[in-house]
C-alpha cells in the first residue's frame, strides 16, 4: 500500500509588523487622528465665533486658511497612511473587517469634502463679506467633526465583525 499525501491548502502567513514597529505606528496613528480631530474642531469654532460675535473675520478667515490648507492635510494624510500601514501589517487587514472599511470611507470622505468644499469657501470668505459662507463652513466642519468622531468610536468598539467569504 502506498500512501499519497494530499498537500494541505495552507493559507499564506499574514504579514506582521514587528512588535515595536506596530506599537510605534499605532501610536503615530492615534496621535495624528487626534490632531486631525482637534484641528477639525478649530475649523468649526473659528467661523462659528465670527457668526456669534459679528466680528473677527479678519483674524478667523486667514486662520482657517492656514489650518485648513496648511496643517490639516499633514494630519489627514498621515492618519490615512498610518492606518493603511497598520491594515497591511496586522491581522486587521485593509478590507477584512467592516469597521476598518467604514473608517477608511469616513476618512477619505472628510478629505475629499475638505478639499472640494472648504477650500473654495475659505477663499471666497477671504475676498468677500458673505456670512452665508461662514454658515457653510460651520455646517461642513460640524459634519466633518461628527464623521471623525464616528471613526474614533469605530476604532474603539470595532463593531460588525468580518466580511463573509463567498
Amino acid at each position: 500500500m502506498t500512501a499519497t499525501a494530499v498537500p494541505s491548502a495552507r493559507a499564506a502567513p499574514a504579514r506582521r509588523l514587528p512588535r515595536r514597529a506596530r506599537s510605534g505606528l499605532r501610536t503615530g496613528h492615534v496621535v495624528l487622528a487626534a490632531g486631525w480631530t482637534g484641528l477639525s474642531l478649530v475649523m468649526l469654532v473659528l467661523p462659528a465665533s465670527v457668526l456669534v460675535q459679528g466680528a473677527g473675520a479678519g483674524f478667523a478667515v486667514p486662520a482657517m486658511a492656514l489650518v485648513g490648507n496648511g496643517i490639516i492635510p499633514f494630519f489627514a494624510v498621515g492618519t490615512v497612511l498610518t492606518g493603511a500601514a497598520l491594515g497591511i501589517g496586522t491581522p486587521w487587514g485593509l478590507v477584512r473587517y467592516r469597521w476598518v472599511v467604514a473608517k477608511t470611507v469616513l476618512a477619505l470622505t472628510v478629505i475629499v469634502g475638505s478639499v472640494v468644499l472648504n477650500t473654495g469657501w475659505i477663499e471666497a470668505a477671504a475676498t468677500g463679506d458673505d456670512r452665508s459662507l461662514l454658515w457653510s463652513l460651520v455646517l461642513s466642519s460640524a459634519v466633518h467633526q461628527v464623521m471623525l468622531l464616528t471613526a474614533t468610536v469605530l476604532s474603539v468598539e470595532k463593531p460588525w465583525g468580518r466580511w463573509r467569504r463567498a
